[in-house]
């Protein structure tokens, strides 16, 4: 499973949450996720409050 980033409105909650340095930003309000740290926690997905992170099959 991997986790879609859909309409990040650059609120920065999903980086408070995520233990394993997953989301990055590269100079952008937009986060991203690197497939290589991300532990699929699902933090991430559940902290977001406007629904921007999604499971994806």
């Amino acid at each position: 499973m991997t986790i879609a980033v859909l309409n990040c409105q650059g609120c920065r909650t999903c980086d408070k949450v995520c233990k394993y340095g997953a989301i990055i930003r590269n100079g952008s309000k937009v986060a991203k996720i690197d497939a290589e740290k991300c532990q699929e926690c699902y933090a991430c997905v559940e902290a977001c409050p406007y629904g921007a992170l999604v499971i994806m099959d």
